[in-house]
């Protein structure tokens, strides 16, 4: 048996290590031979934490690219406008005024909606990776807060919006949730019926949640198209399949999920769409006024 003099690399390494201290020399053998067992049993679990943290490295890294690969995607069309559009009011030169005020409000209208594709990418990314400061909400708030960013189209598409008289407050983040509340009122005014109804409302259940609905009349979503409108971040792929709905629906569910909620759709062929959303209740909410949705 070797003894510690004789083992000077091996007890550099042992003793180096954070947390380690230096035994009584002794010739022993059970002794070195339990700090080997020590050091074999640290390289195990260092070797485990390594293959986790490449394997989620891997996981991530595939996650960025289909995210490239969304952006590049999501702007390349409107891009594309803008530059057919330009070339058009280049390249003709006897165009008139009302031909001219027709290009330039559509590159206008195309502009905005890069913008709003943009925005929604950013706020995406920002839900993927910070943690919001959670508190209560009051949600009469939002919603007039949706309302009002929302005007334009409502107004265009004559939609009539139904309220609860009472809202309740959740807890949870108001600049989040108000981007839940844009997206469901949104899809529910491009996809309701003619003339165009929205219900919102608020339930309350016996396990402290909140469920918060928007219901449209519209044409309704067919049972296996309704399997894959809410799509979670690792599936960025099968956005473009989401009937229609785009990334919203995935910023919904991120958001939701962060929040400690729920989010899910009830709908029939011929008899609407339920969008819905759970969040924990705030305190002392009005239980008694909330109606089953």
């Amino acid at each position: 048996m070797r003894s510690y003099e004789e083992c000077p690399p091996l007890l550099e390494f042992l003793y180096k290590r954070p947390g380690k201290s230096l035994p009584n020399l002794t010739e022993d053998p059970g002794t070195l031979e339990d700090l080997l067992q020590d050091v074999f049993d640290d390289l195990r679990r260092s070797t485990f934490q390594l293959r986790e943290q490449v394997s989620a490295l891997q996981v991530r890294n595939k996650e960025l690219e289909e995210y490239g690969h969304m952006v590049a995607h999501d702007l390349r069309e409107p891009l594309s406008i803008l530059v057919l559009t330009s070339n058009v009011i280049t390249d003709i030169p006897d165009l008139t005024s009302e031909e001219l005020e027709e290009y330039l409000q559509q590159i206008g209208l195309t502009a905005s909606e890069m913008k709003r594709i943009i925005n929604s990418l950013l706020l995406f990314a920002e839900v993927s990776r910070a943690e919001a400061p959670v508190g209560s909400v009051q949600m009469k708030r939002v919603v007039a807060n949706v309302q009002a960013r929302l005007s334009y189209m409502i107004r265009e598409q004559q939609a009539q919006i139904t309220l609860p008289e009472v809202w309740p407050d959740a807890i949870g983040y108001e600049p989040w949730i108000e981007e839940v509340w844009a997206n469901y009122l949104s899809n529910a005014i491009k996809y309701g019926g003619r003339p165009l109804c929205v219900e919102l409302g608020a339930s309350a259940s016996s396990d402290g949640m909140l469920r918060f609905w928007t219901r449209d009349n519209g044409p309704g979503i067919p049972p296996e198209a309704c399997t894959r409108l809410f799509t979670p971040y690792n599936q960025i792929s099968r956005l473009k399949s989401n009937a229609g709905h785009g990334l919203g629906l995935s910023i919904v569910l991120s958001i939701v999920e962060k929040l400690g909620g729920q989010v899910g759709v009830e709908s029939e062929l011929g008899k609407g769409s339920l969008f819905f959303f759970t969040l924990p209740a705030g305190p002392a909410f009005p239980e008694q006024t909330l109606l089953p949705s």
